[in-house]
C-alpha cells in the first residue's frame, strides 16, 4: 500500500480533538469489517499457496446466508479504548495436527495467543500432587518471596505423624518437632520434591489449620474460574481432589504471573533442612525452555503433569502451557508416560509456531468522519500463530483523546503481542 504523507501536529490535533467520539465509533465498526474481511497477509516468510494465511471470523457464513446469518460481534468503548469481541481463526491449510495421548487428557496453548484444543473427557478426574501447584499458588499470593523470609516451625504433631504418613506411601522430606525453614524452603519441598507433609504444614502455617486453607484453595479456584476443580486436600493424595485440564490450564497462566512462582518451580535441586539436598521430579525440565510446574502419579490418577516453557518467535517471548492427566503405561510407569506425552505436544508446538503478519505498515484501520484523513498503522504486526488457530484476544485501538504528539494518536493491539502504532494521514 502506498504511504500517504501526514497532516501537520497542529491539523492532527484540531481533527481528534473535534472527532475523537465519532473516530472511536468508526474505529470500532472498521475493525470489525478488517477481523472479517480484510486480505491480512500470514507467514512473513512466505511459504507455498497450500500453507499462506489469512484472517477470517471464527463463524464464517456462506455467501448466501451472509445478510442474515454472520455473527455481531460486541464493540465496546471505555475511557476511549475500542474492544471488539471477535475471535478470529488463521486459515492455512486446515488445523495443525497434534500428537495427543490415546489415553487420559491433555491441553497444550500459547499464552495469550490461543489453544491448540484438548484431548480426553472432560470430567474432573483425579490430579495426584500435581493440586499441589494450587498450594503453592495460594501461599505465594498471600506471602510473596520478598525483603526478609518468613520462616516456618514444624509442630511436634507433625514430626510424630511421620512415621504413619511413610507407612501410607506417601511423598515426604523427613521434619523433625521444631525445625525451622524459610517459605521458600518448604515450597521448594512442596514443588520440587513433592512433599505431601509439607503441603500439609504449609497450610497450617498460611491458614491456622488445614480446614481453612482447603476453603482458601477453592475459594481461588472459583475466583480463576476452575468451575471443575474441587480440592479436599492440599497435596492431593486425597482420590477426591479432582480436576481438569481446562482448568489447570488457567491455574498455570495464573501461577506464572506470580512473583517467585516460576523462580521455584524451575529448579532443578535445591537443598533444605534435615532432608538435605532434593531433586526435582520434573523430567521435563532437561528439555529446552522448560521452566516447570509440577507432577503427580498415584494409582487412582495415573501420570499427571502440569508444564511451561518459554520460547521465541521472531524476537518475540511466548509461554507454551500444558496439561496431561490420566496418563497410564504398564511397561514404562506413569509418571514417565506422562513425560512422553508432554515431550510430543512441545514438540509439536515448537514445530507448528512461526511469526504471522496480521496487518500490514501502512494499512488503513479505519477513517475519521467528516474529514479527508485516516488511521493507519506505523508498522507491520506480527504475532506468533500456526494452522487452524483461533484468537481469543480481543482486537483493539487505543485512541488519545487529548492532546496529539505529532500524528501519533494511539496503538492498535492484536493477541497481546502484537501492537504498532496509529497515525493520522491525510488522504490528499
Amino acid at each position: 500500500m502506498r504511504s500517504l504523507p501526514p497532516i501537520t501536529a497542529h491539523i492532527a490535533k484540531s481533527t481528534i480533538q473535534r472527532h475523537w467520539r465519532a473516530g472511536i465509533a468508526v474505529i470500532a465498526g472498521l475493525l470489525v469489517v478488517i477481523v472479517a474481511t480484510a486480505p491480512w497477509h500470514g507467514d512473513s516468510n512466505p511459504k507455498p499457496a497450500a500453507d499462506s494465511a489469512s484472517i477470517a471470523t471464527t463463524h464464517t457464513p456462506s455467501k448466501a446466508t451472509a445478510k442474515t446469518a454472520a455473527p455481531k460481534p460486541k464493540v465496546q468503548v471505555t475511557n476511549g479504548v475500542v474492544k471488539i469481541n471477535a475471535p478470529v481463526t488463521l486459515r492455512a491449510g486446515g488445523k495443525t495436527k497434534m500428537p495427543w495421548p490415546s489415553k487420559g487428557q491433555a491441553s497444550i496453548s500459547v499464552a495469550g495467543i490461543g489453544s491448540f484444543g484438548a484431548s480426553g473427557s472432560k470430567s474432573p478426574v483425579p490430579t495426584a500432587s500435581v493440586a499441589k501447584a494450587m498450594t503453592a499458588y495460594v501461599i505465594l499470593k498471600h506471602h510473596p518471596l520478598k525483603g526478609h523470609p518468613l520462616k516456618l516451625r514444624v509442630h511436634r504433631n507433625e514430626a510424630l505423624a511421620f512415621r504413619h504418613e511413610v507407612a501410607m506411601g506417601q511423598s515426604l522430606v523427613p521434619v523433625r518437632s521444631g525445625e525451622v525453614l524459610t517459605e521458600r524452603q518448604a515450597l521448594q519441598a512442596l514443588m520440587l520434591a513433592s512433599a505431601d507433609n509439607m503441603a500439609k504444614i504449609l497450610g497450617r502455617w498460611d491458614a491456622g489449620s488445614v480446614p481453612a486453607f482447603l476453603n482458601k484453595m477453592n475459594a481461588q479456584a472459583k475466583a480463576l474460574g476452575m468451575t471443575h476443580t474441587h480440592y479436599t486436600d492440599p497435596s492431593g493424595y486425597d482420590k477426591r481432589t479432582k480436576s481438569t485440564v481446562g482448568d489447570q490450564m488457567k491455574l498455570a497462566d495464573a501461577a506464572l504471573h506470580l512473583p517467585g512462582y516460576q523462580a521455584v518451580v524451575s529448579q532443578r535441586t535445591a537443598v533444605i533442612p534435615v532432608a538435605g539436598k532434593i531433586q526435582n521430579f520434573n523430567k521435563l525440565l532437561g528439555e529446552p525452555g522448560v521452566v516447570g510446574i509440577k507432577t503427580g502419579s498415584m494409582s487412582a490418577a495415573g501420570g499427571c503433569l502440569l508444564f511451561a516453557a518459554k520460547s521465541k518467535v521472531a524476537g518475540k517471548s511466548v509461554t507454551i502451557l500444558g496439561t496431561v492427566l490420566g496418563q497410564r503405561s504398564g511397561s514404562v510407569g506413569d509418571l514417565n508416560q506422562a513425560f512422553v506425552s508432554s515431550h510430543n505436544l512441545l514438540a509439536a508446538v515448537h514445530s507448528a509456531v512461526r511469526p504471522v503478519k496480521i496487518v500490514q505498515k501502512n494499512q488503513v484501520v479505519a477513517k475519521v468522519p467528516g474529514t479527508n484523513t485516516v488511521l493507519v498503522s506505523a508498522s507491520d504486526v506480527t504475532i506468533p500463530g500456526w494452522r487452524g488457530m483461533v484468537l481469543p484476544s480481543h482486537v483493539t485501538a487505543s485512541v488519545k483523546t487529548g492532546a496529539v504528539n505529532g500524528t501519533k494518536v494511539g496503538t492498535l493491539t492484536v493477541g497481546h503481542v502484537g501492537k504498532a502504532a496509529l497515525v493520522v494521514r491525510n488522504t490528499h
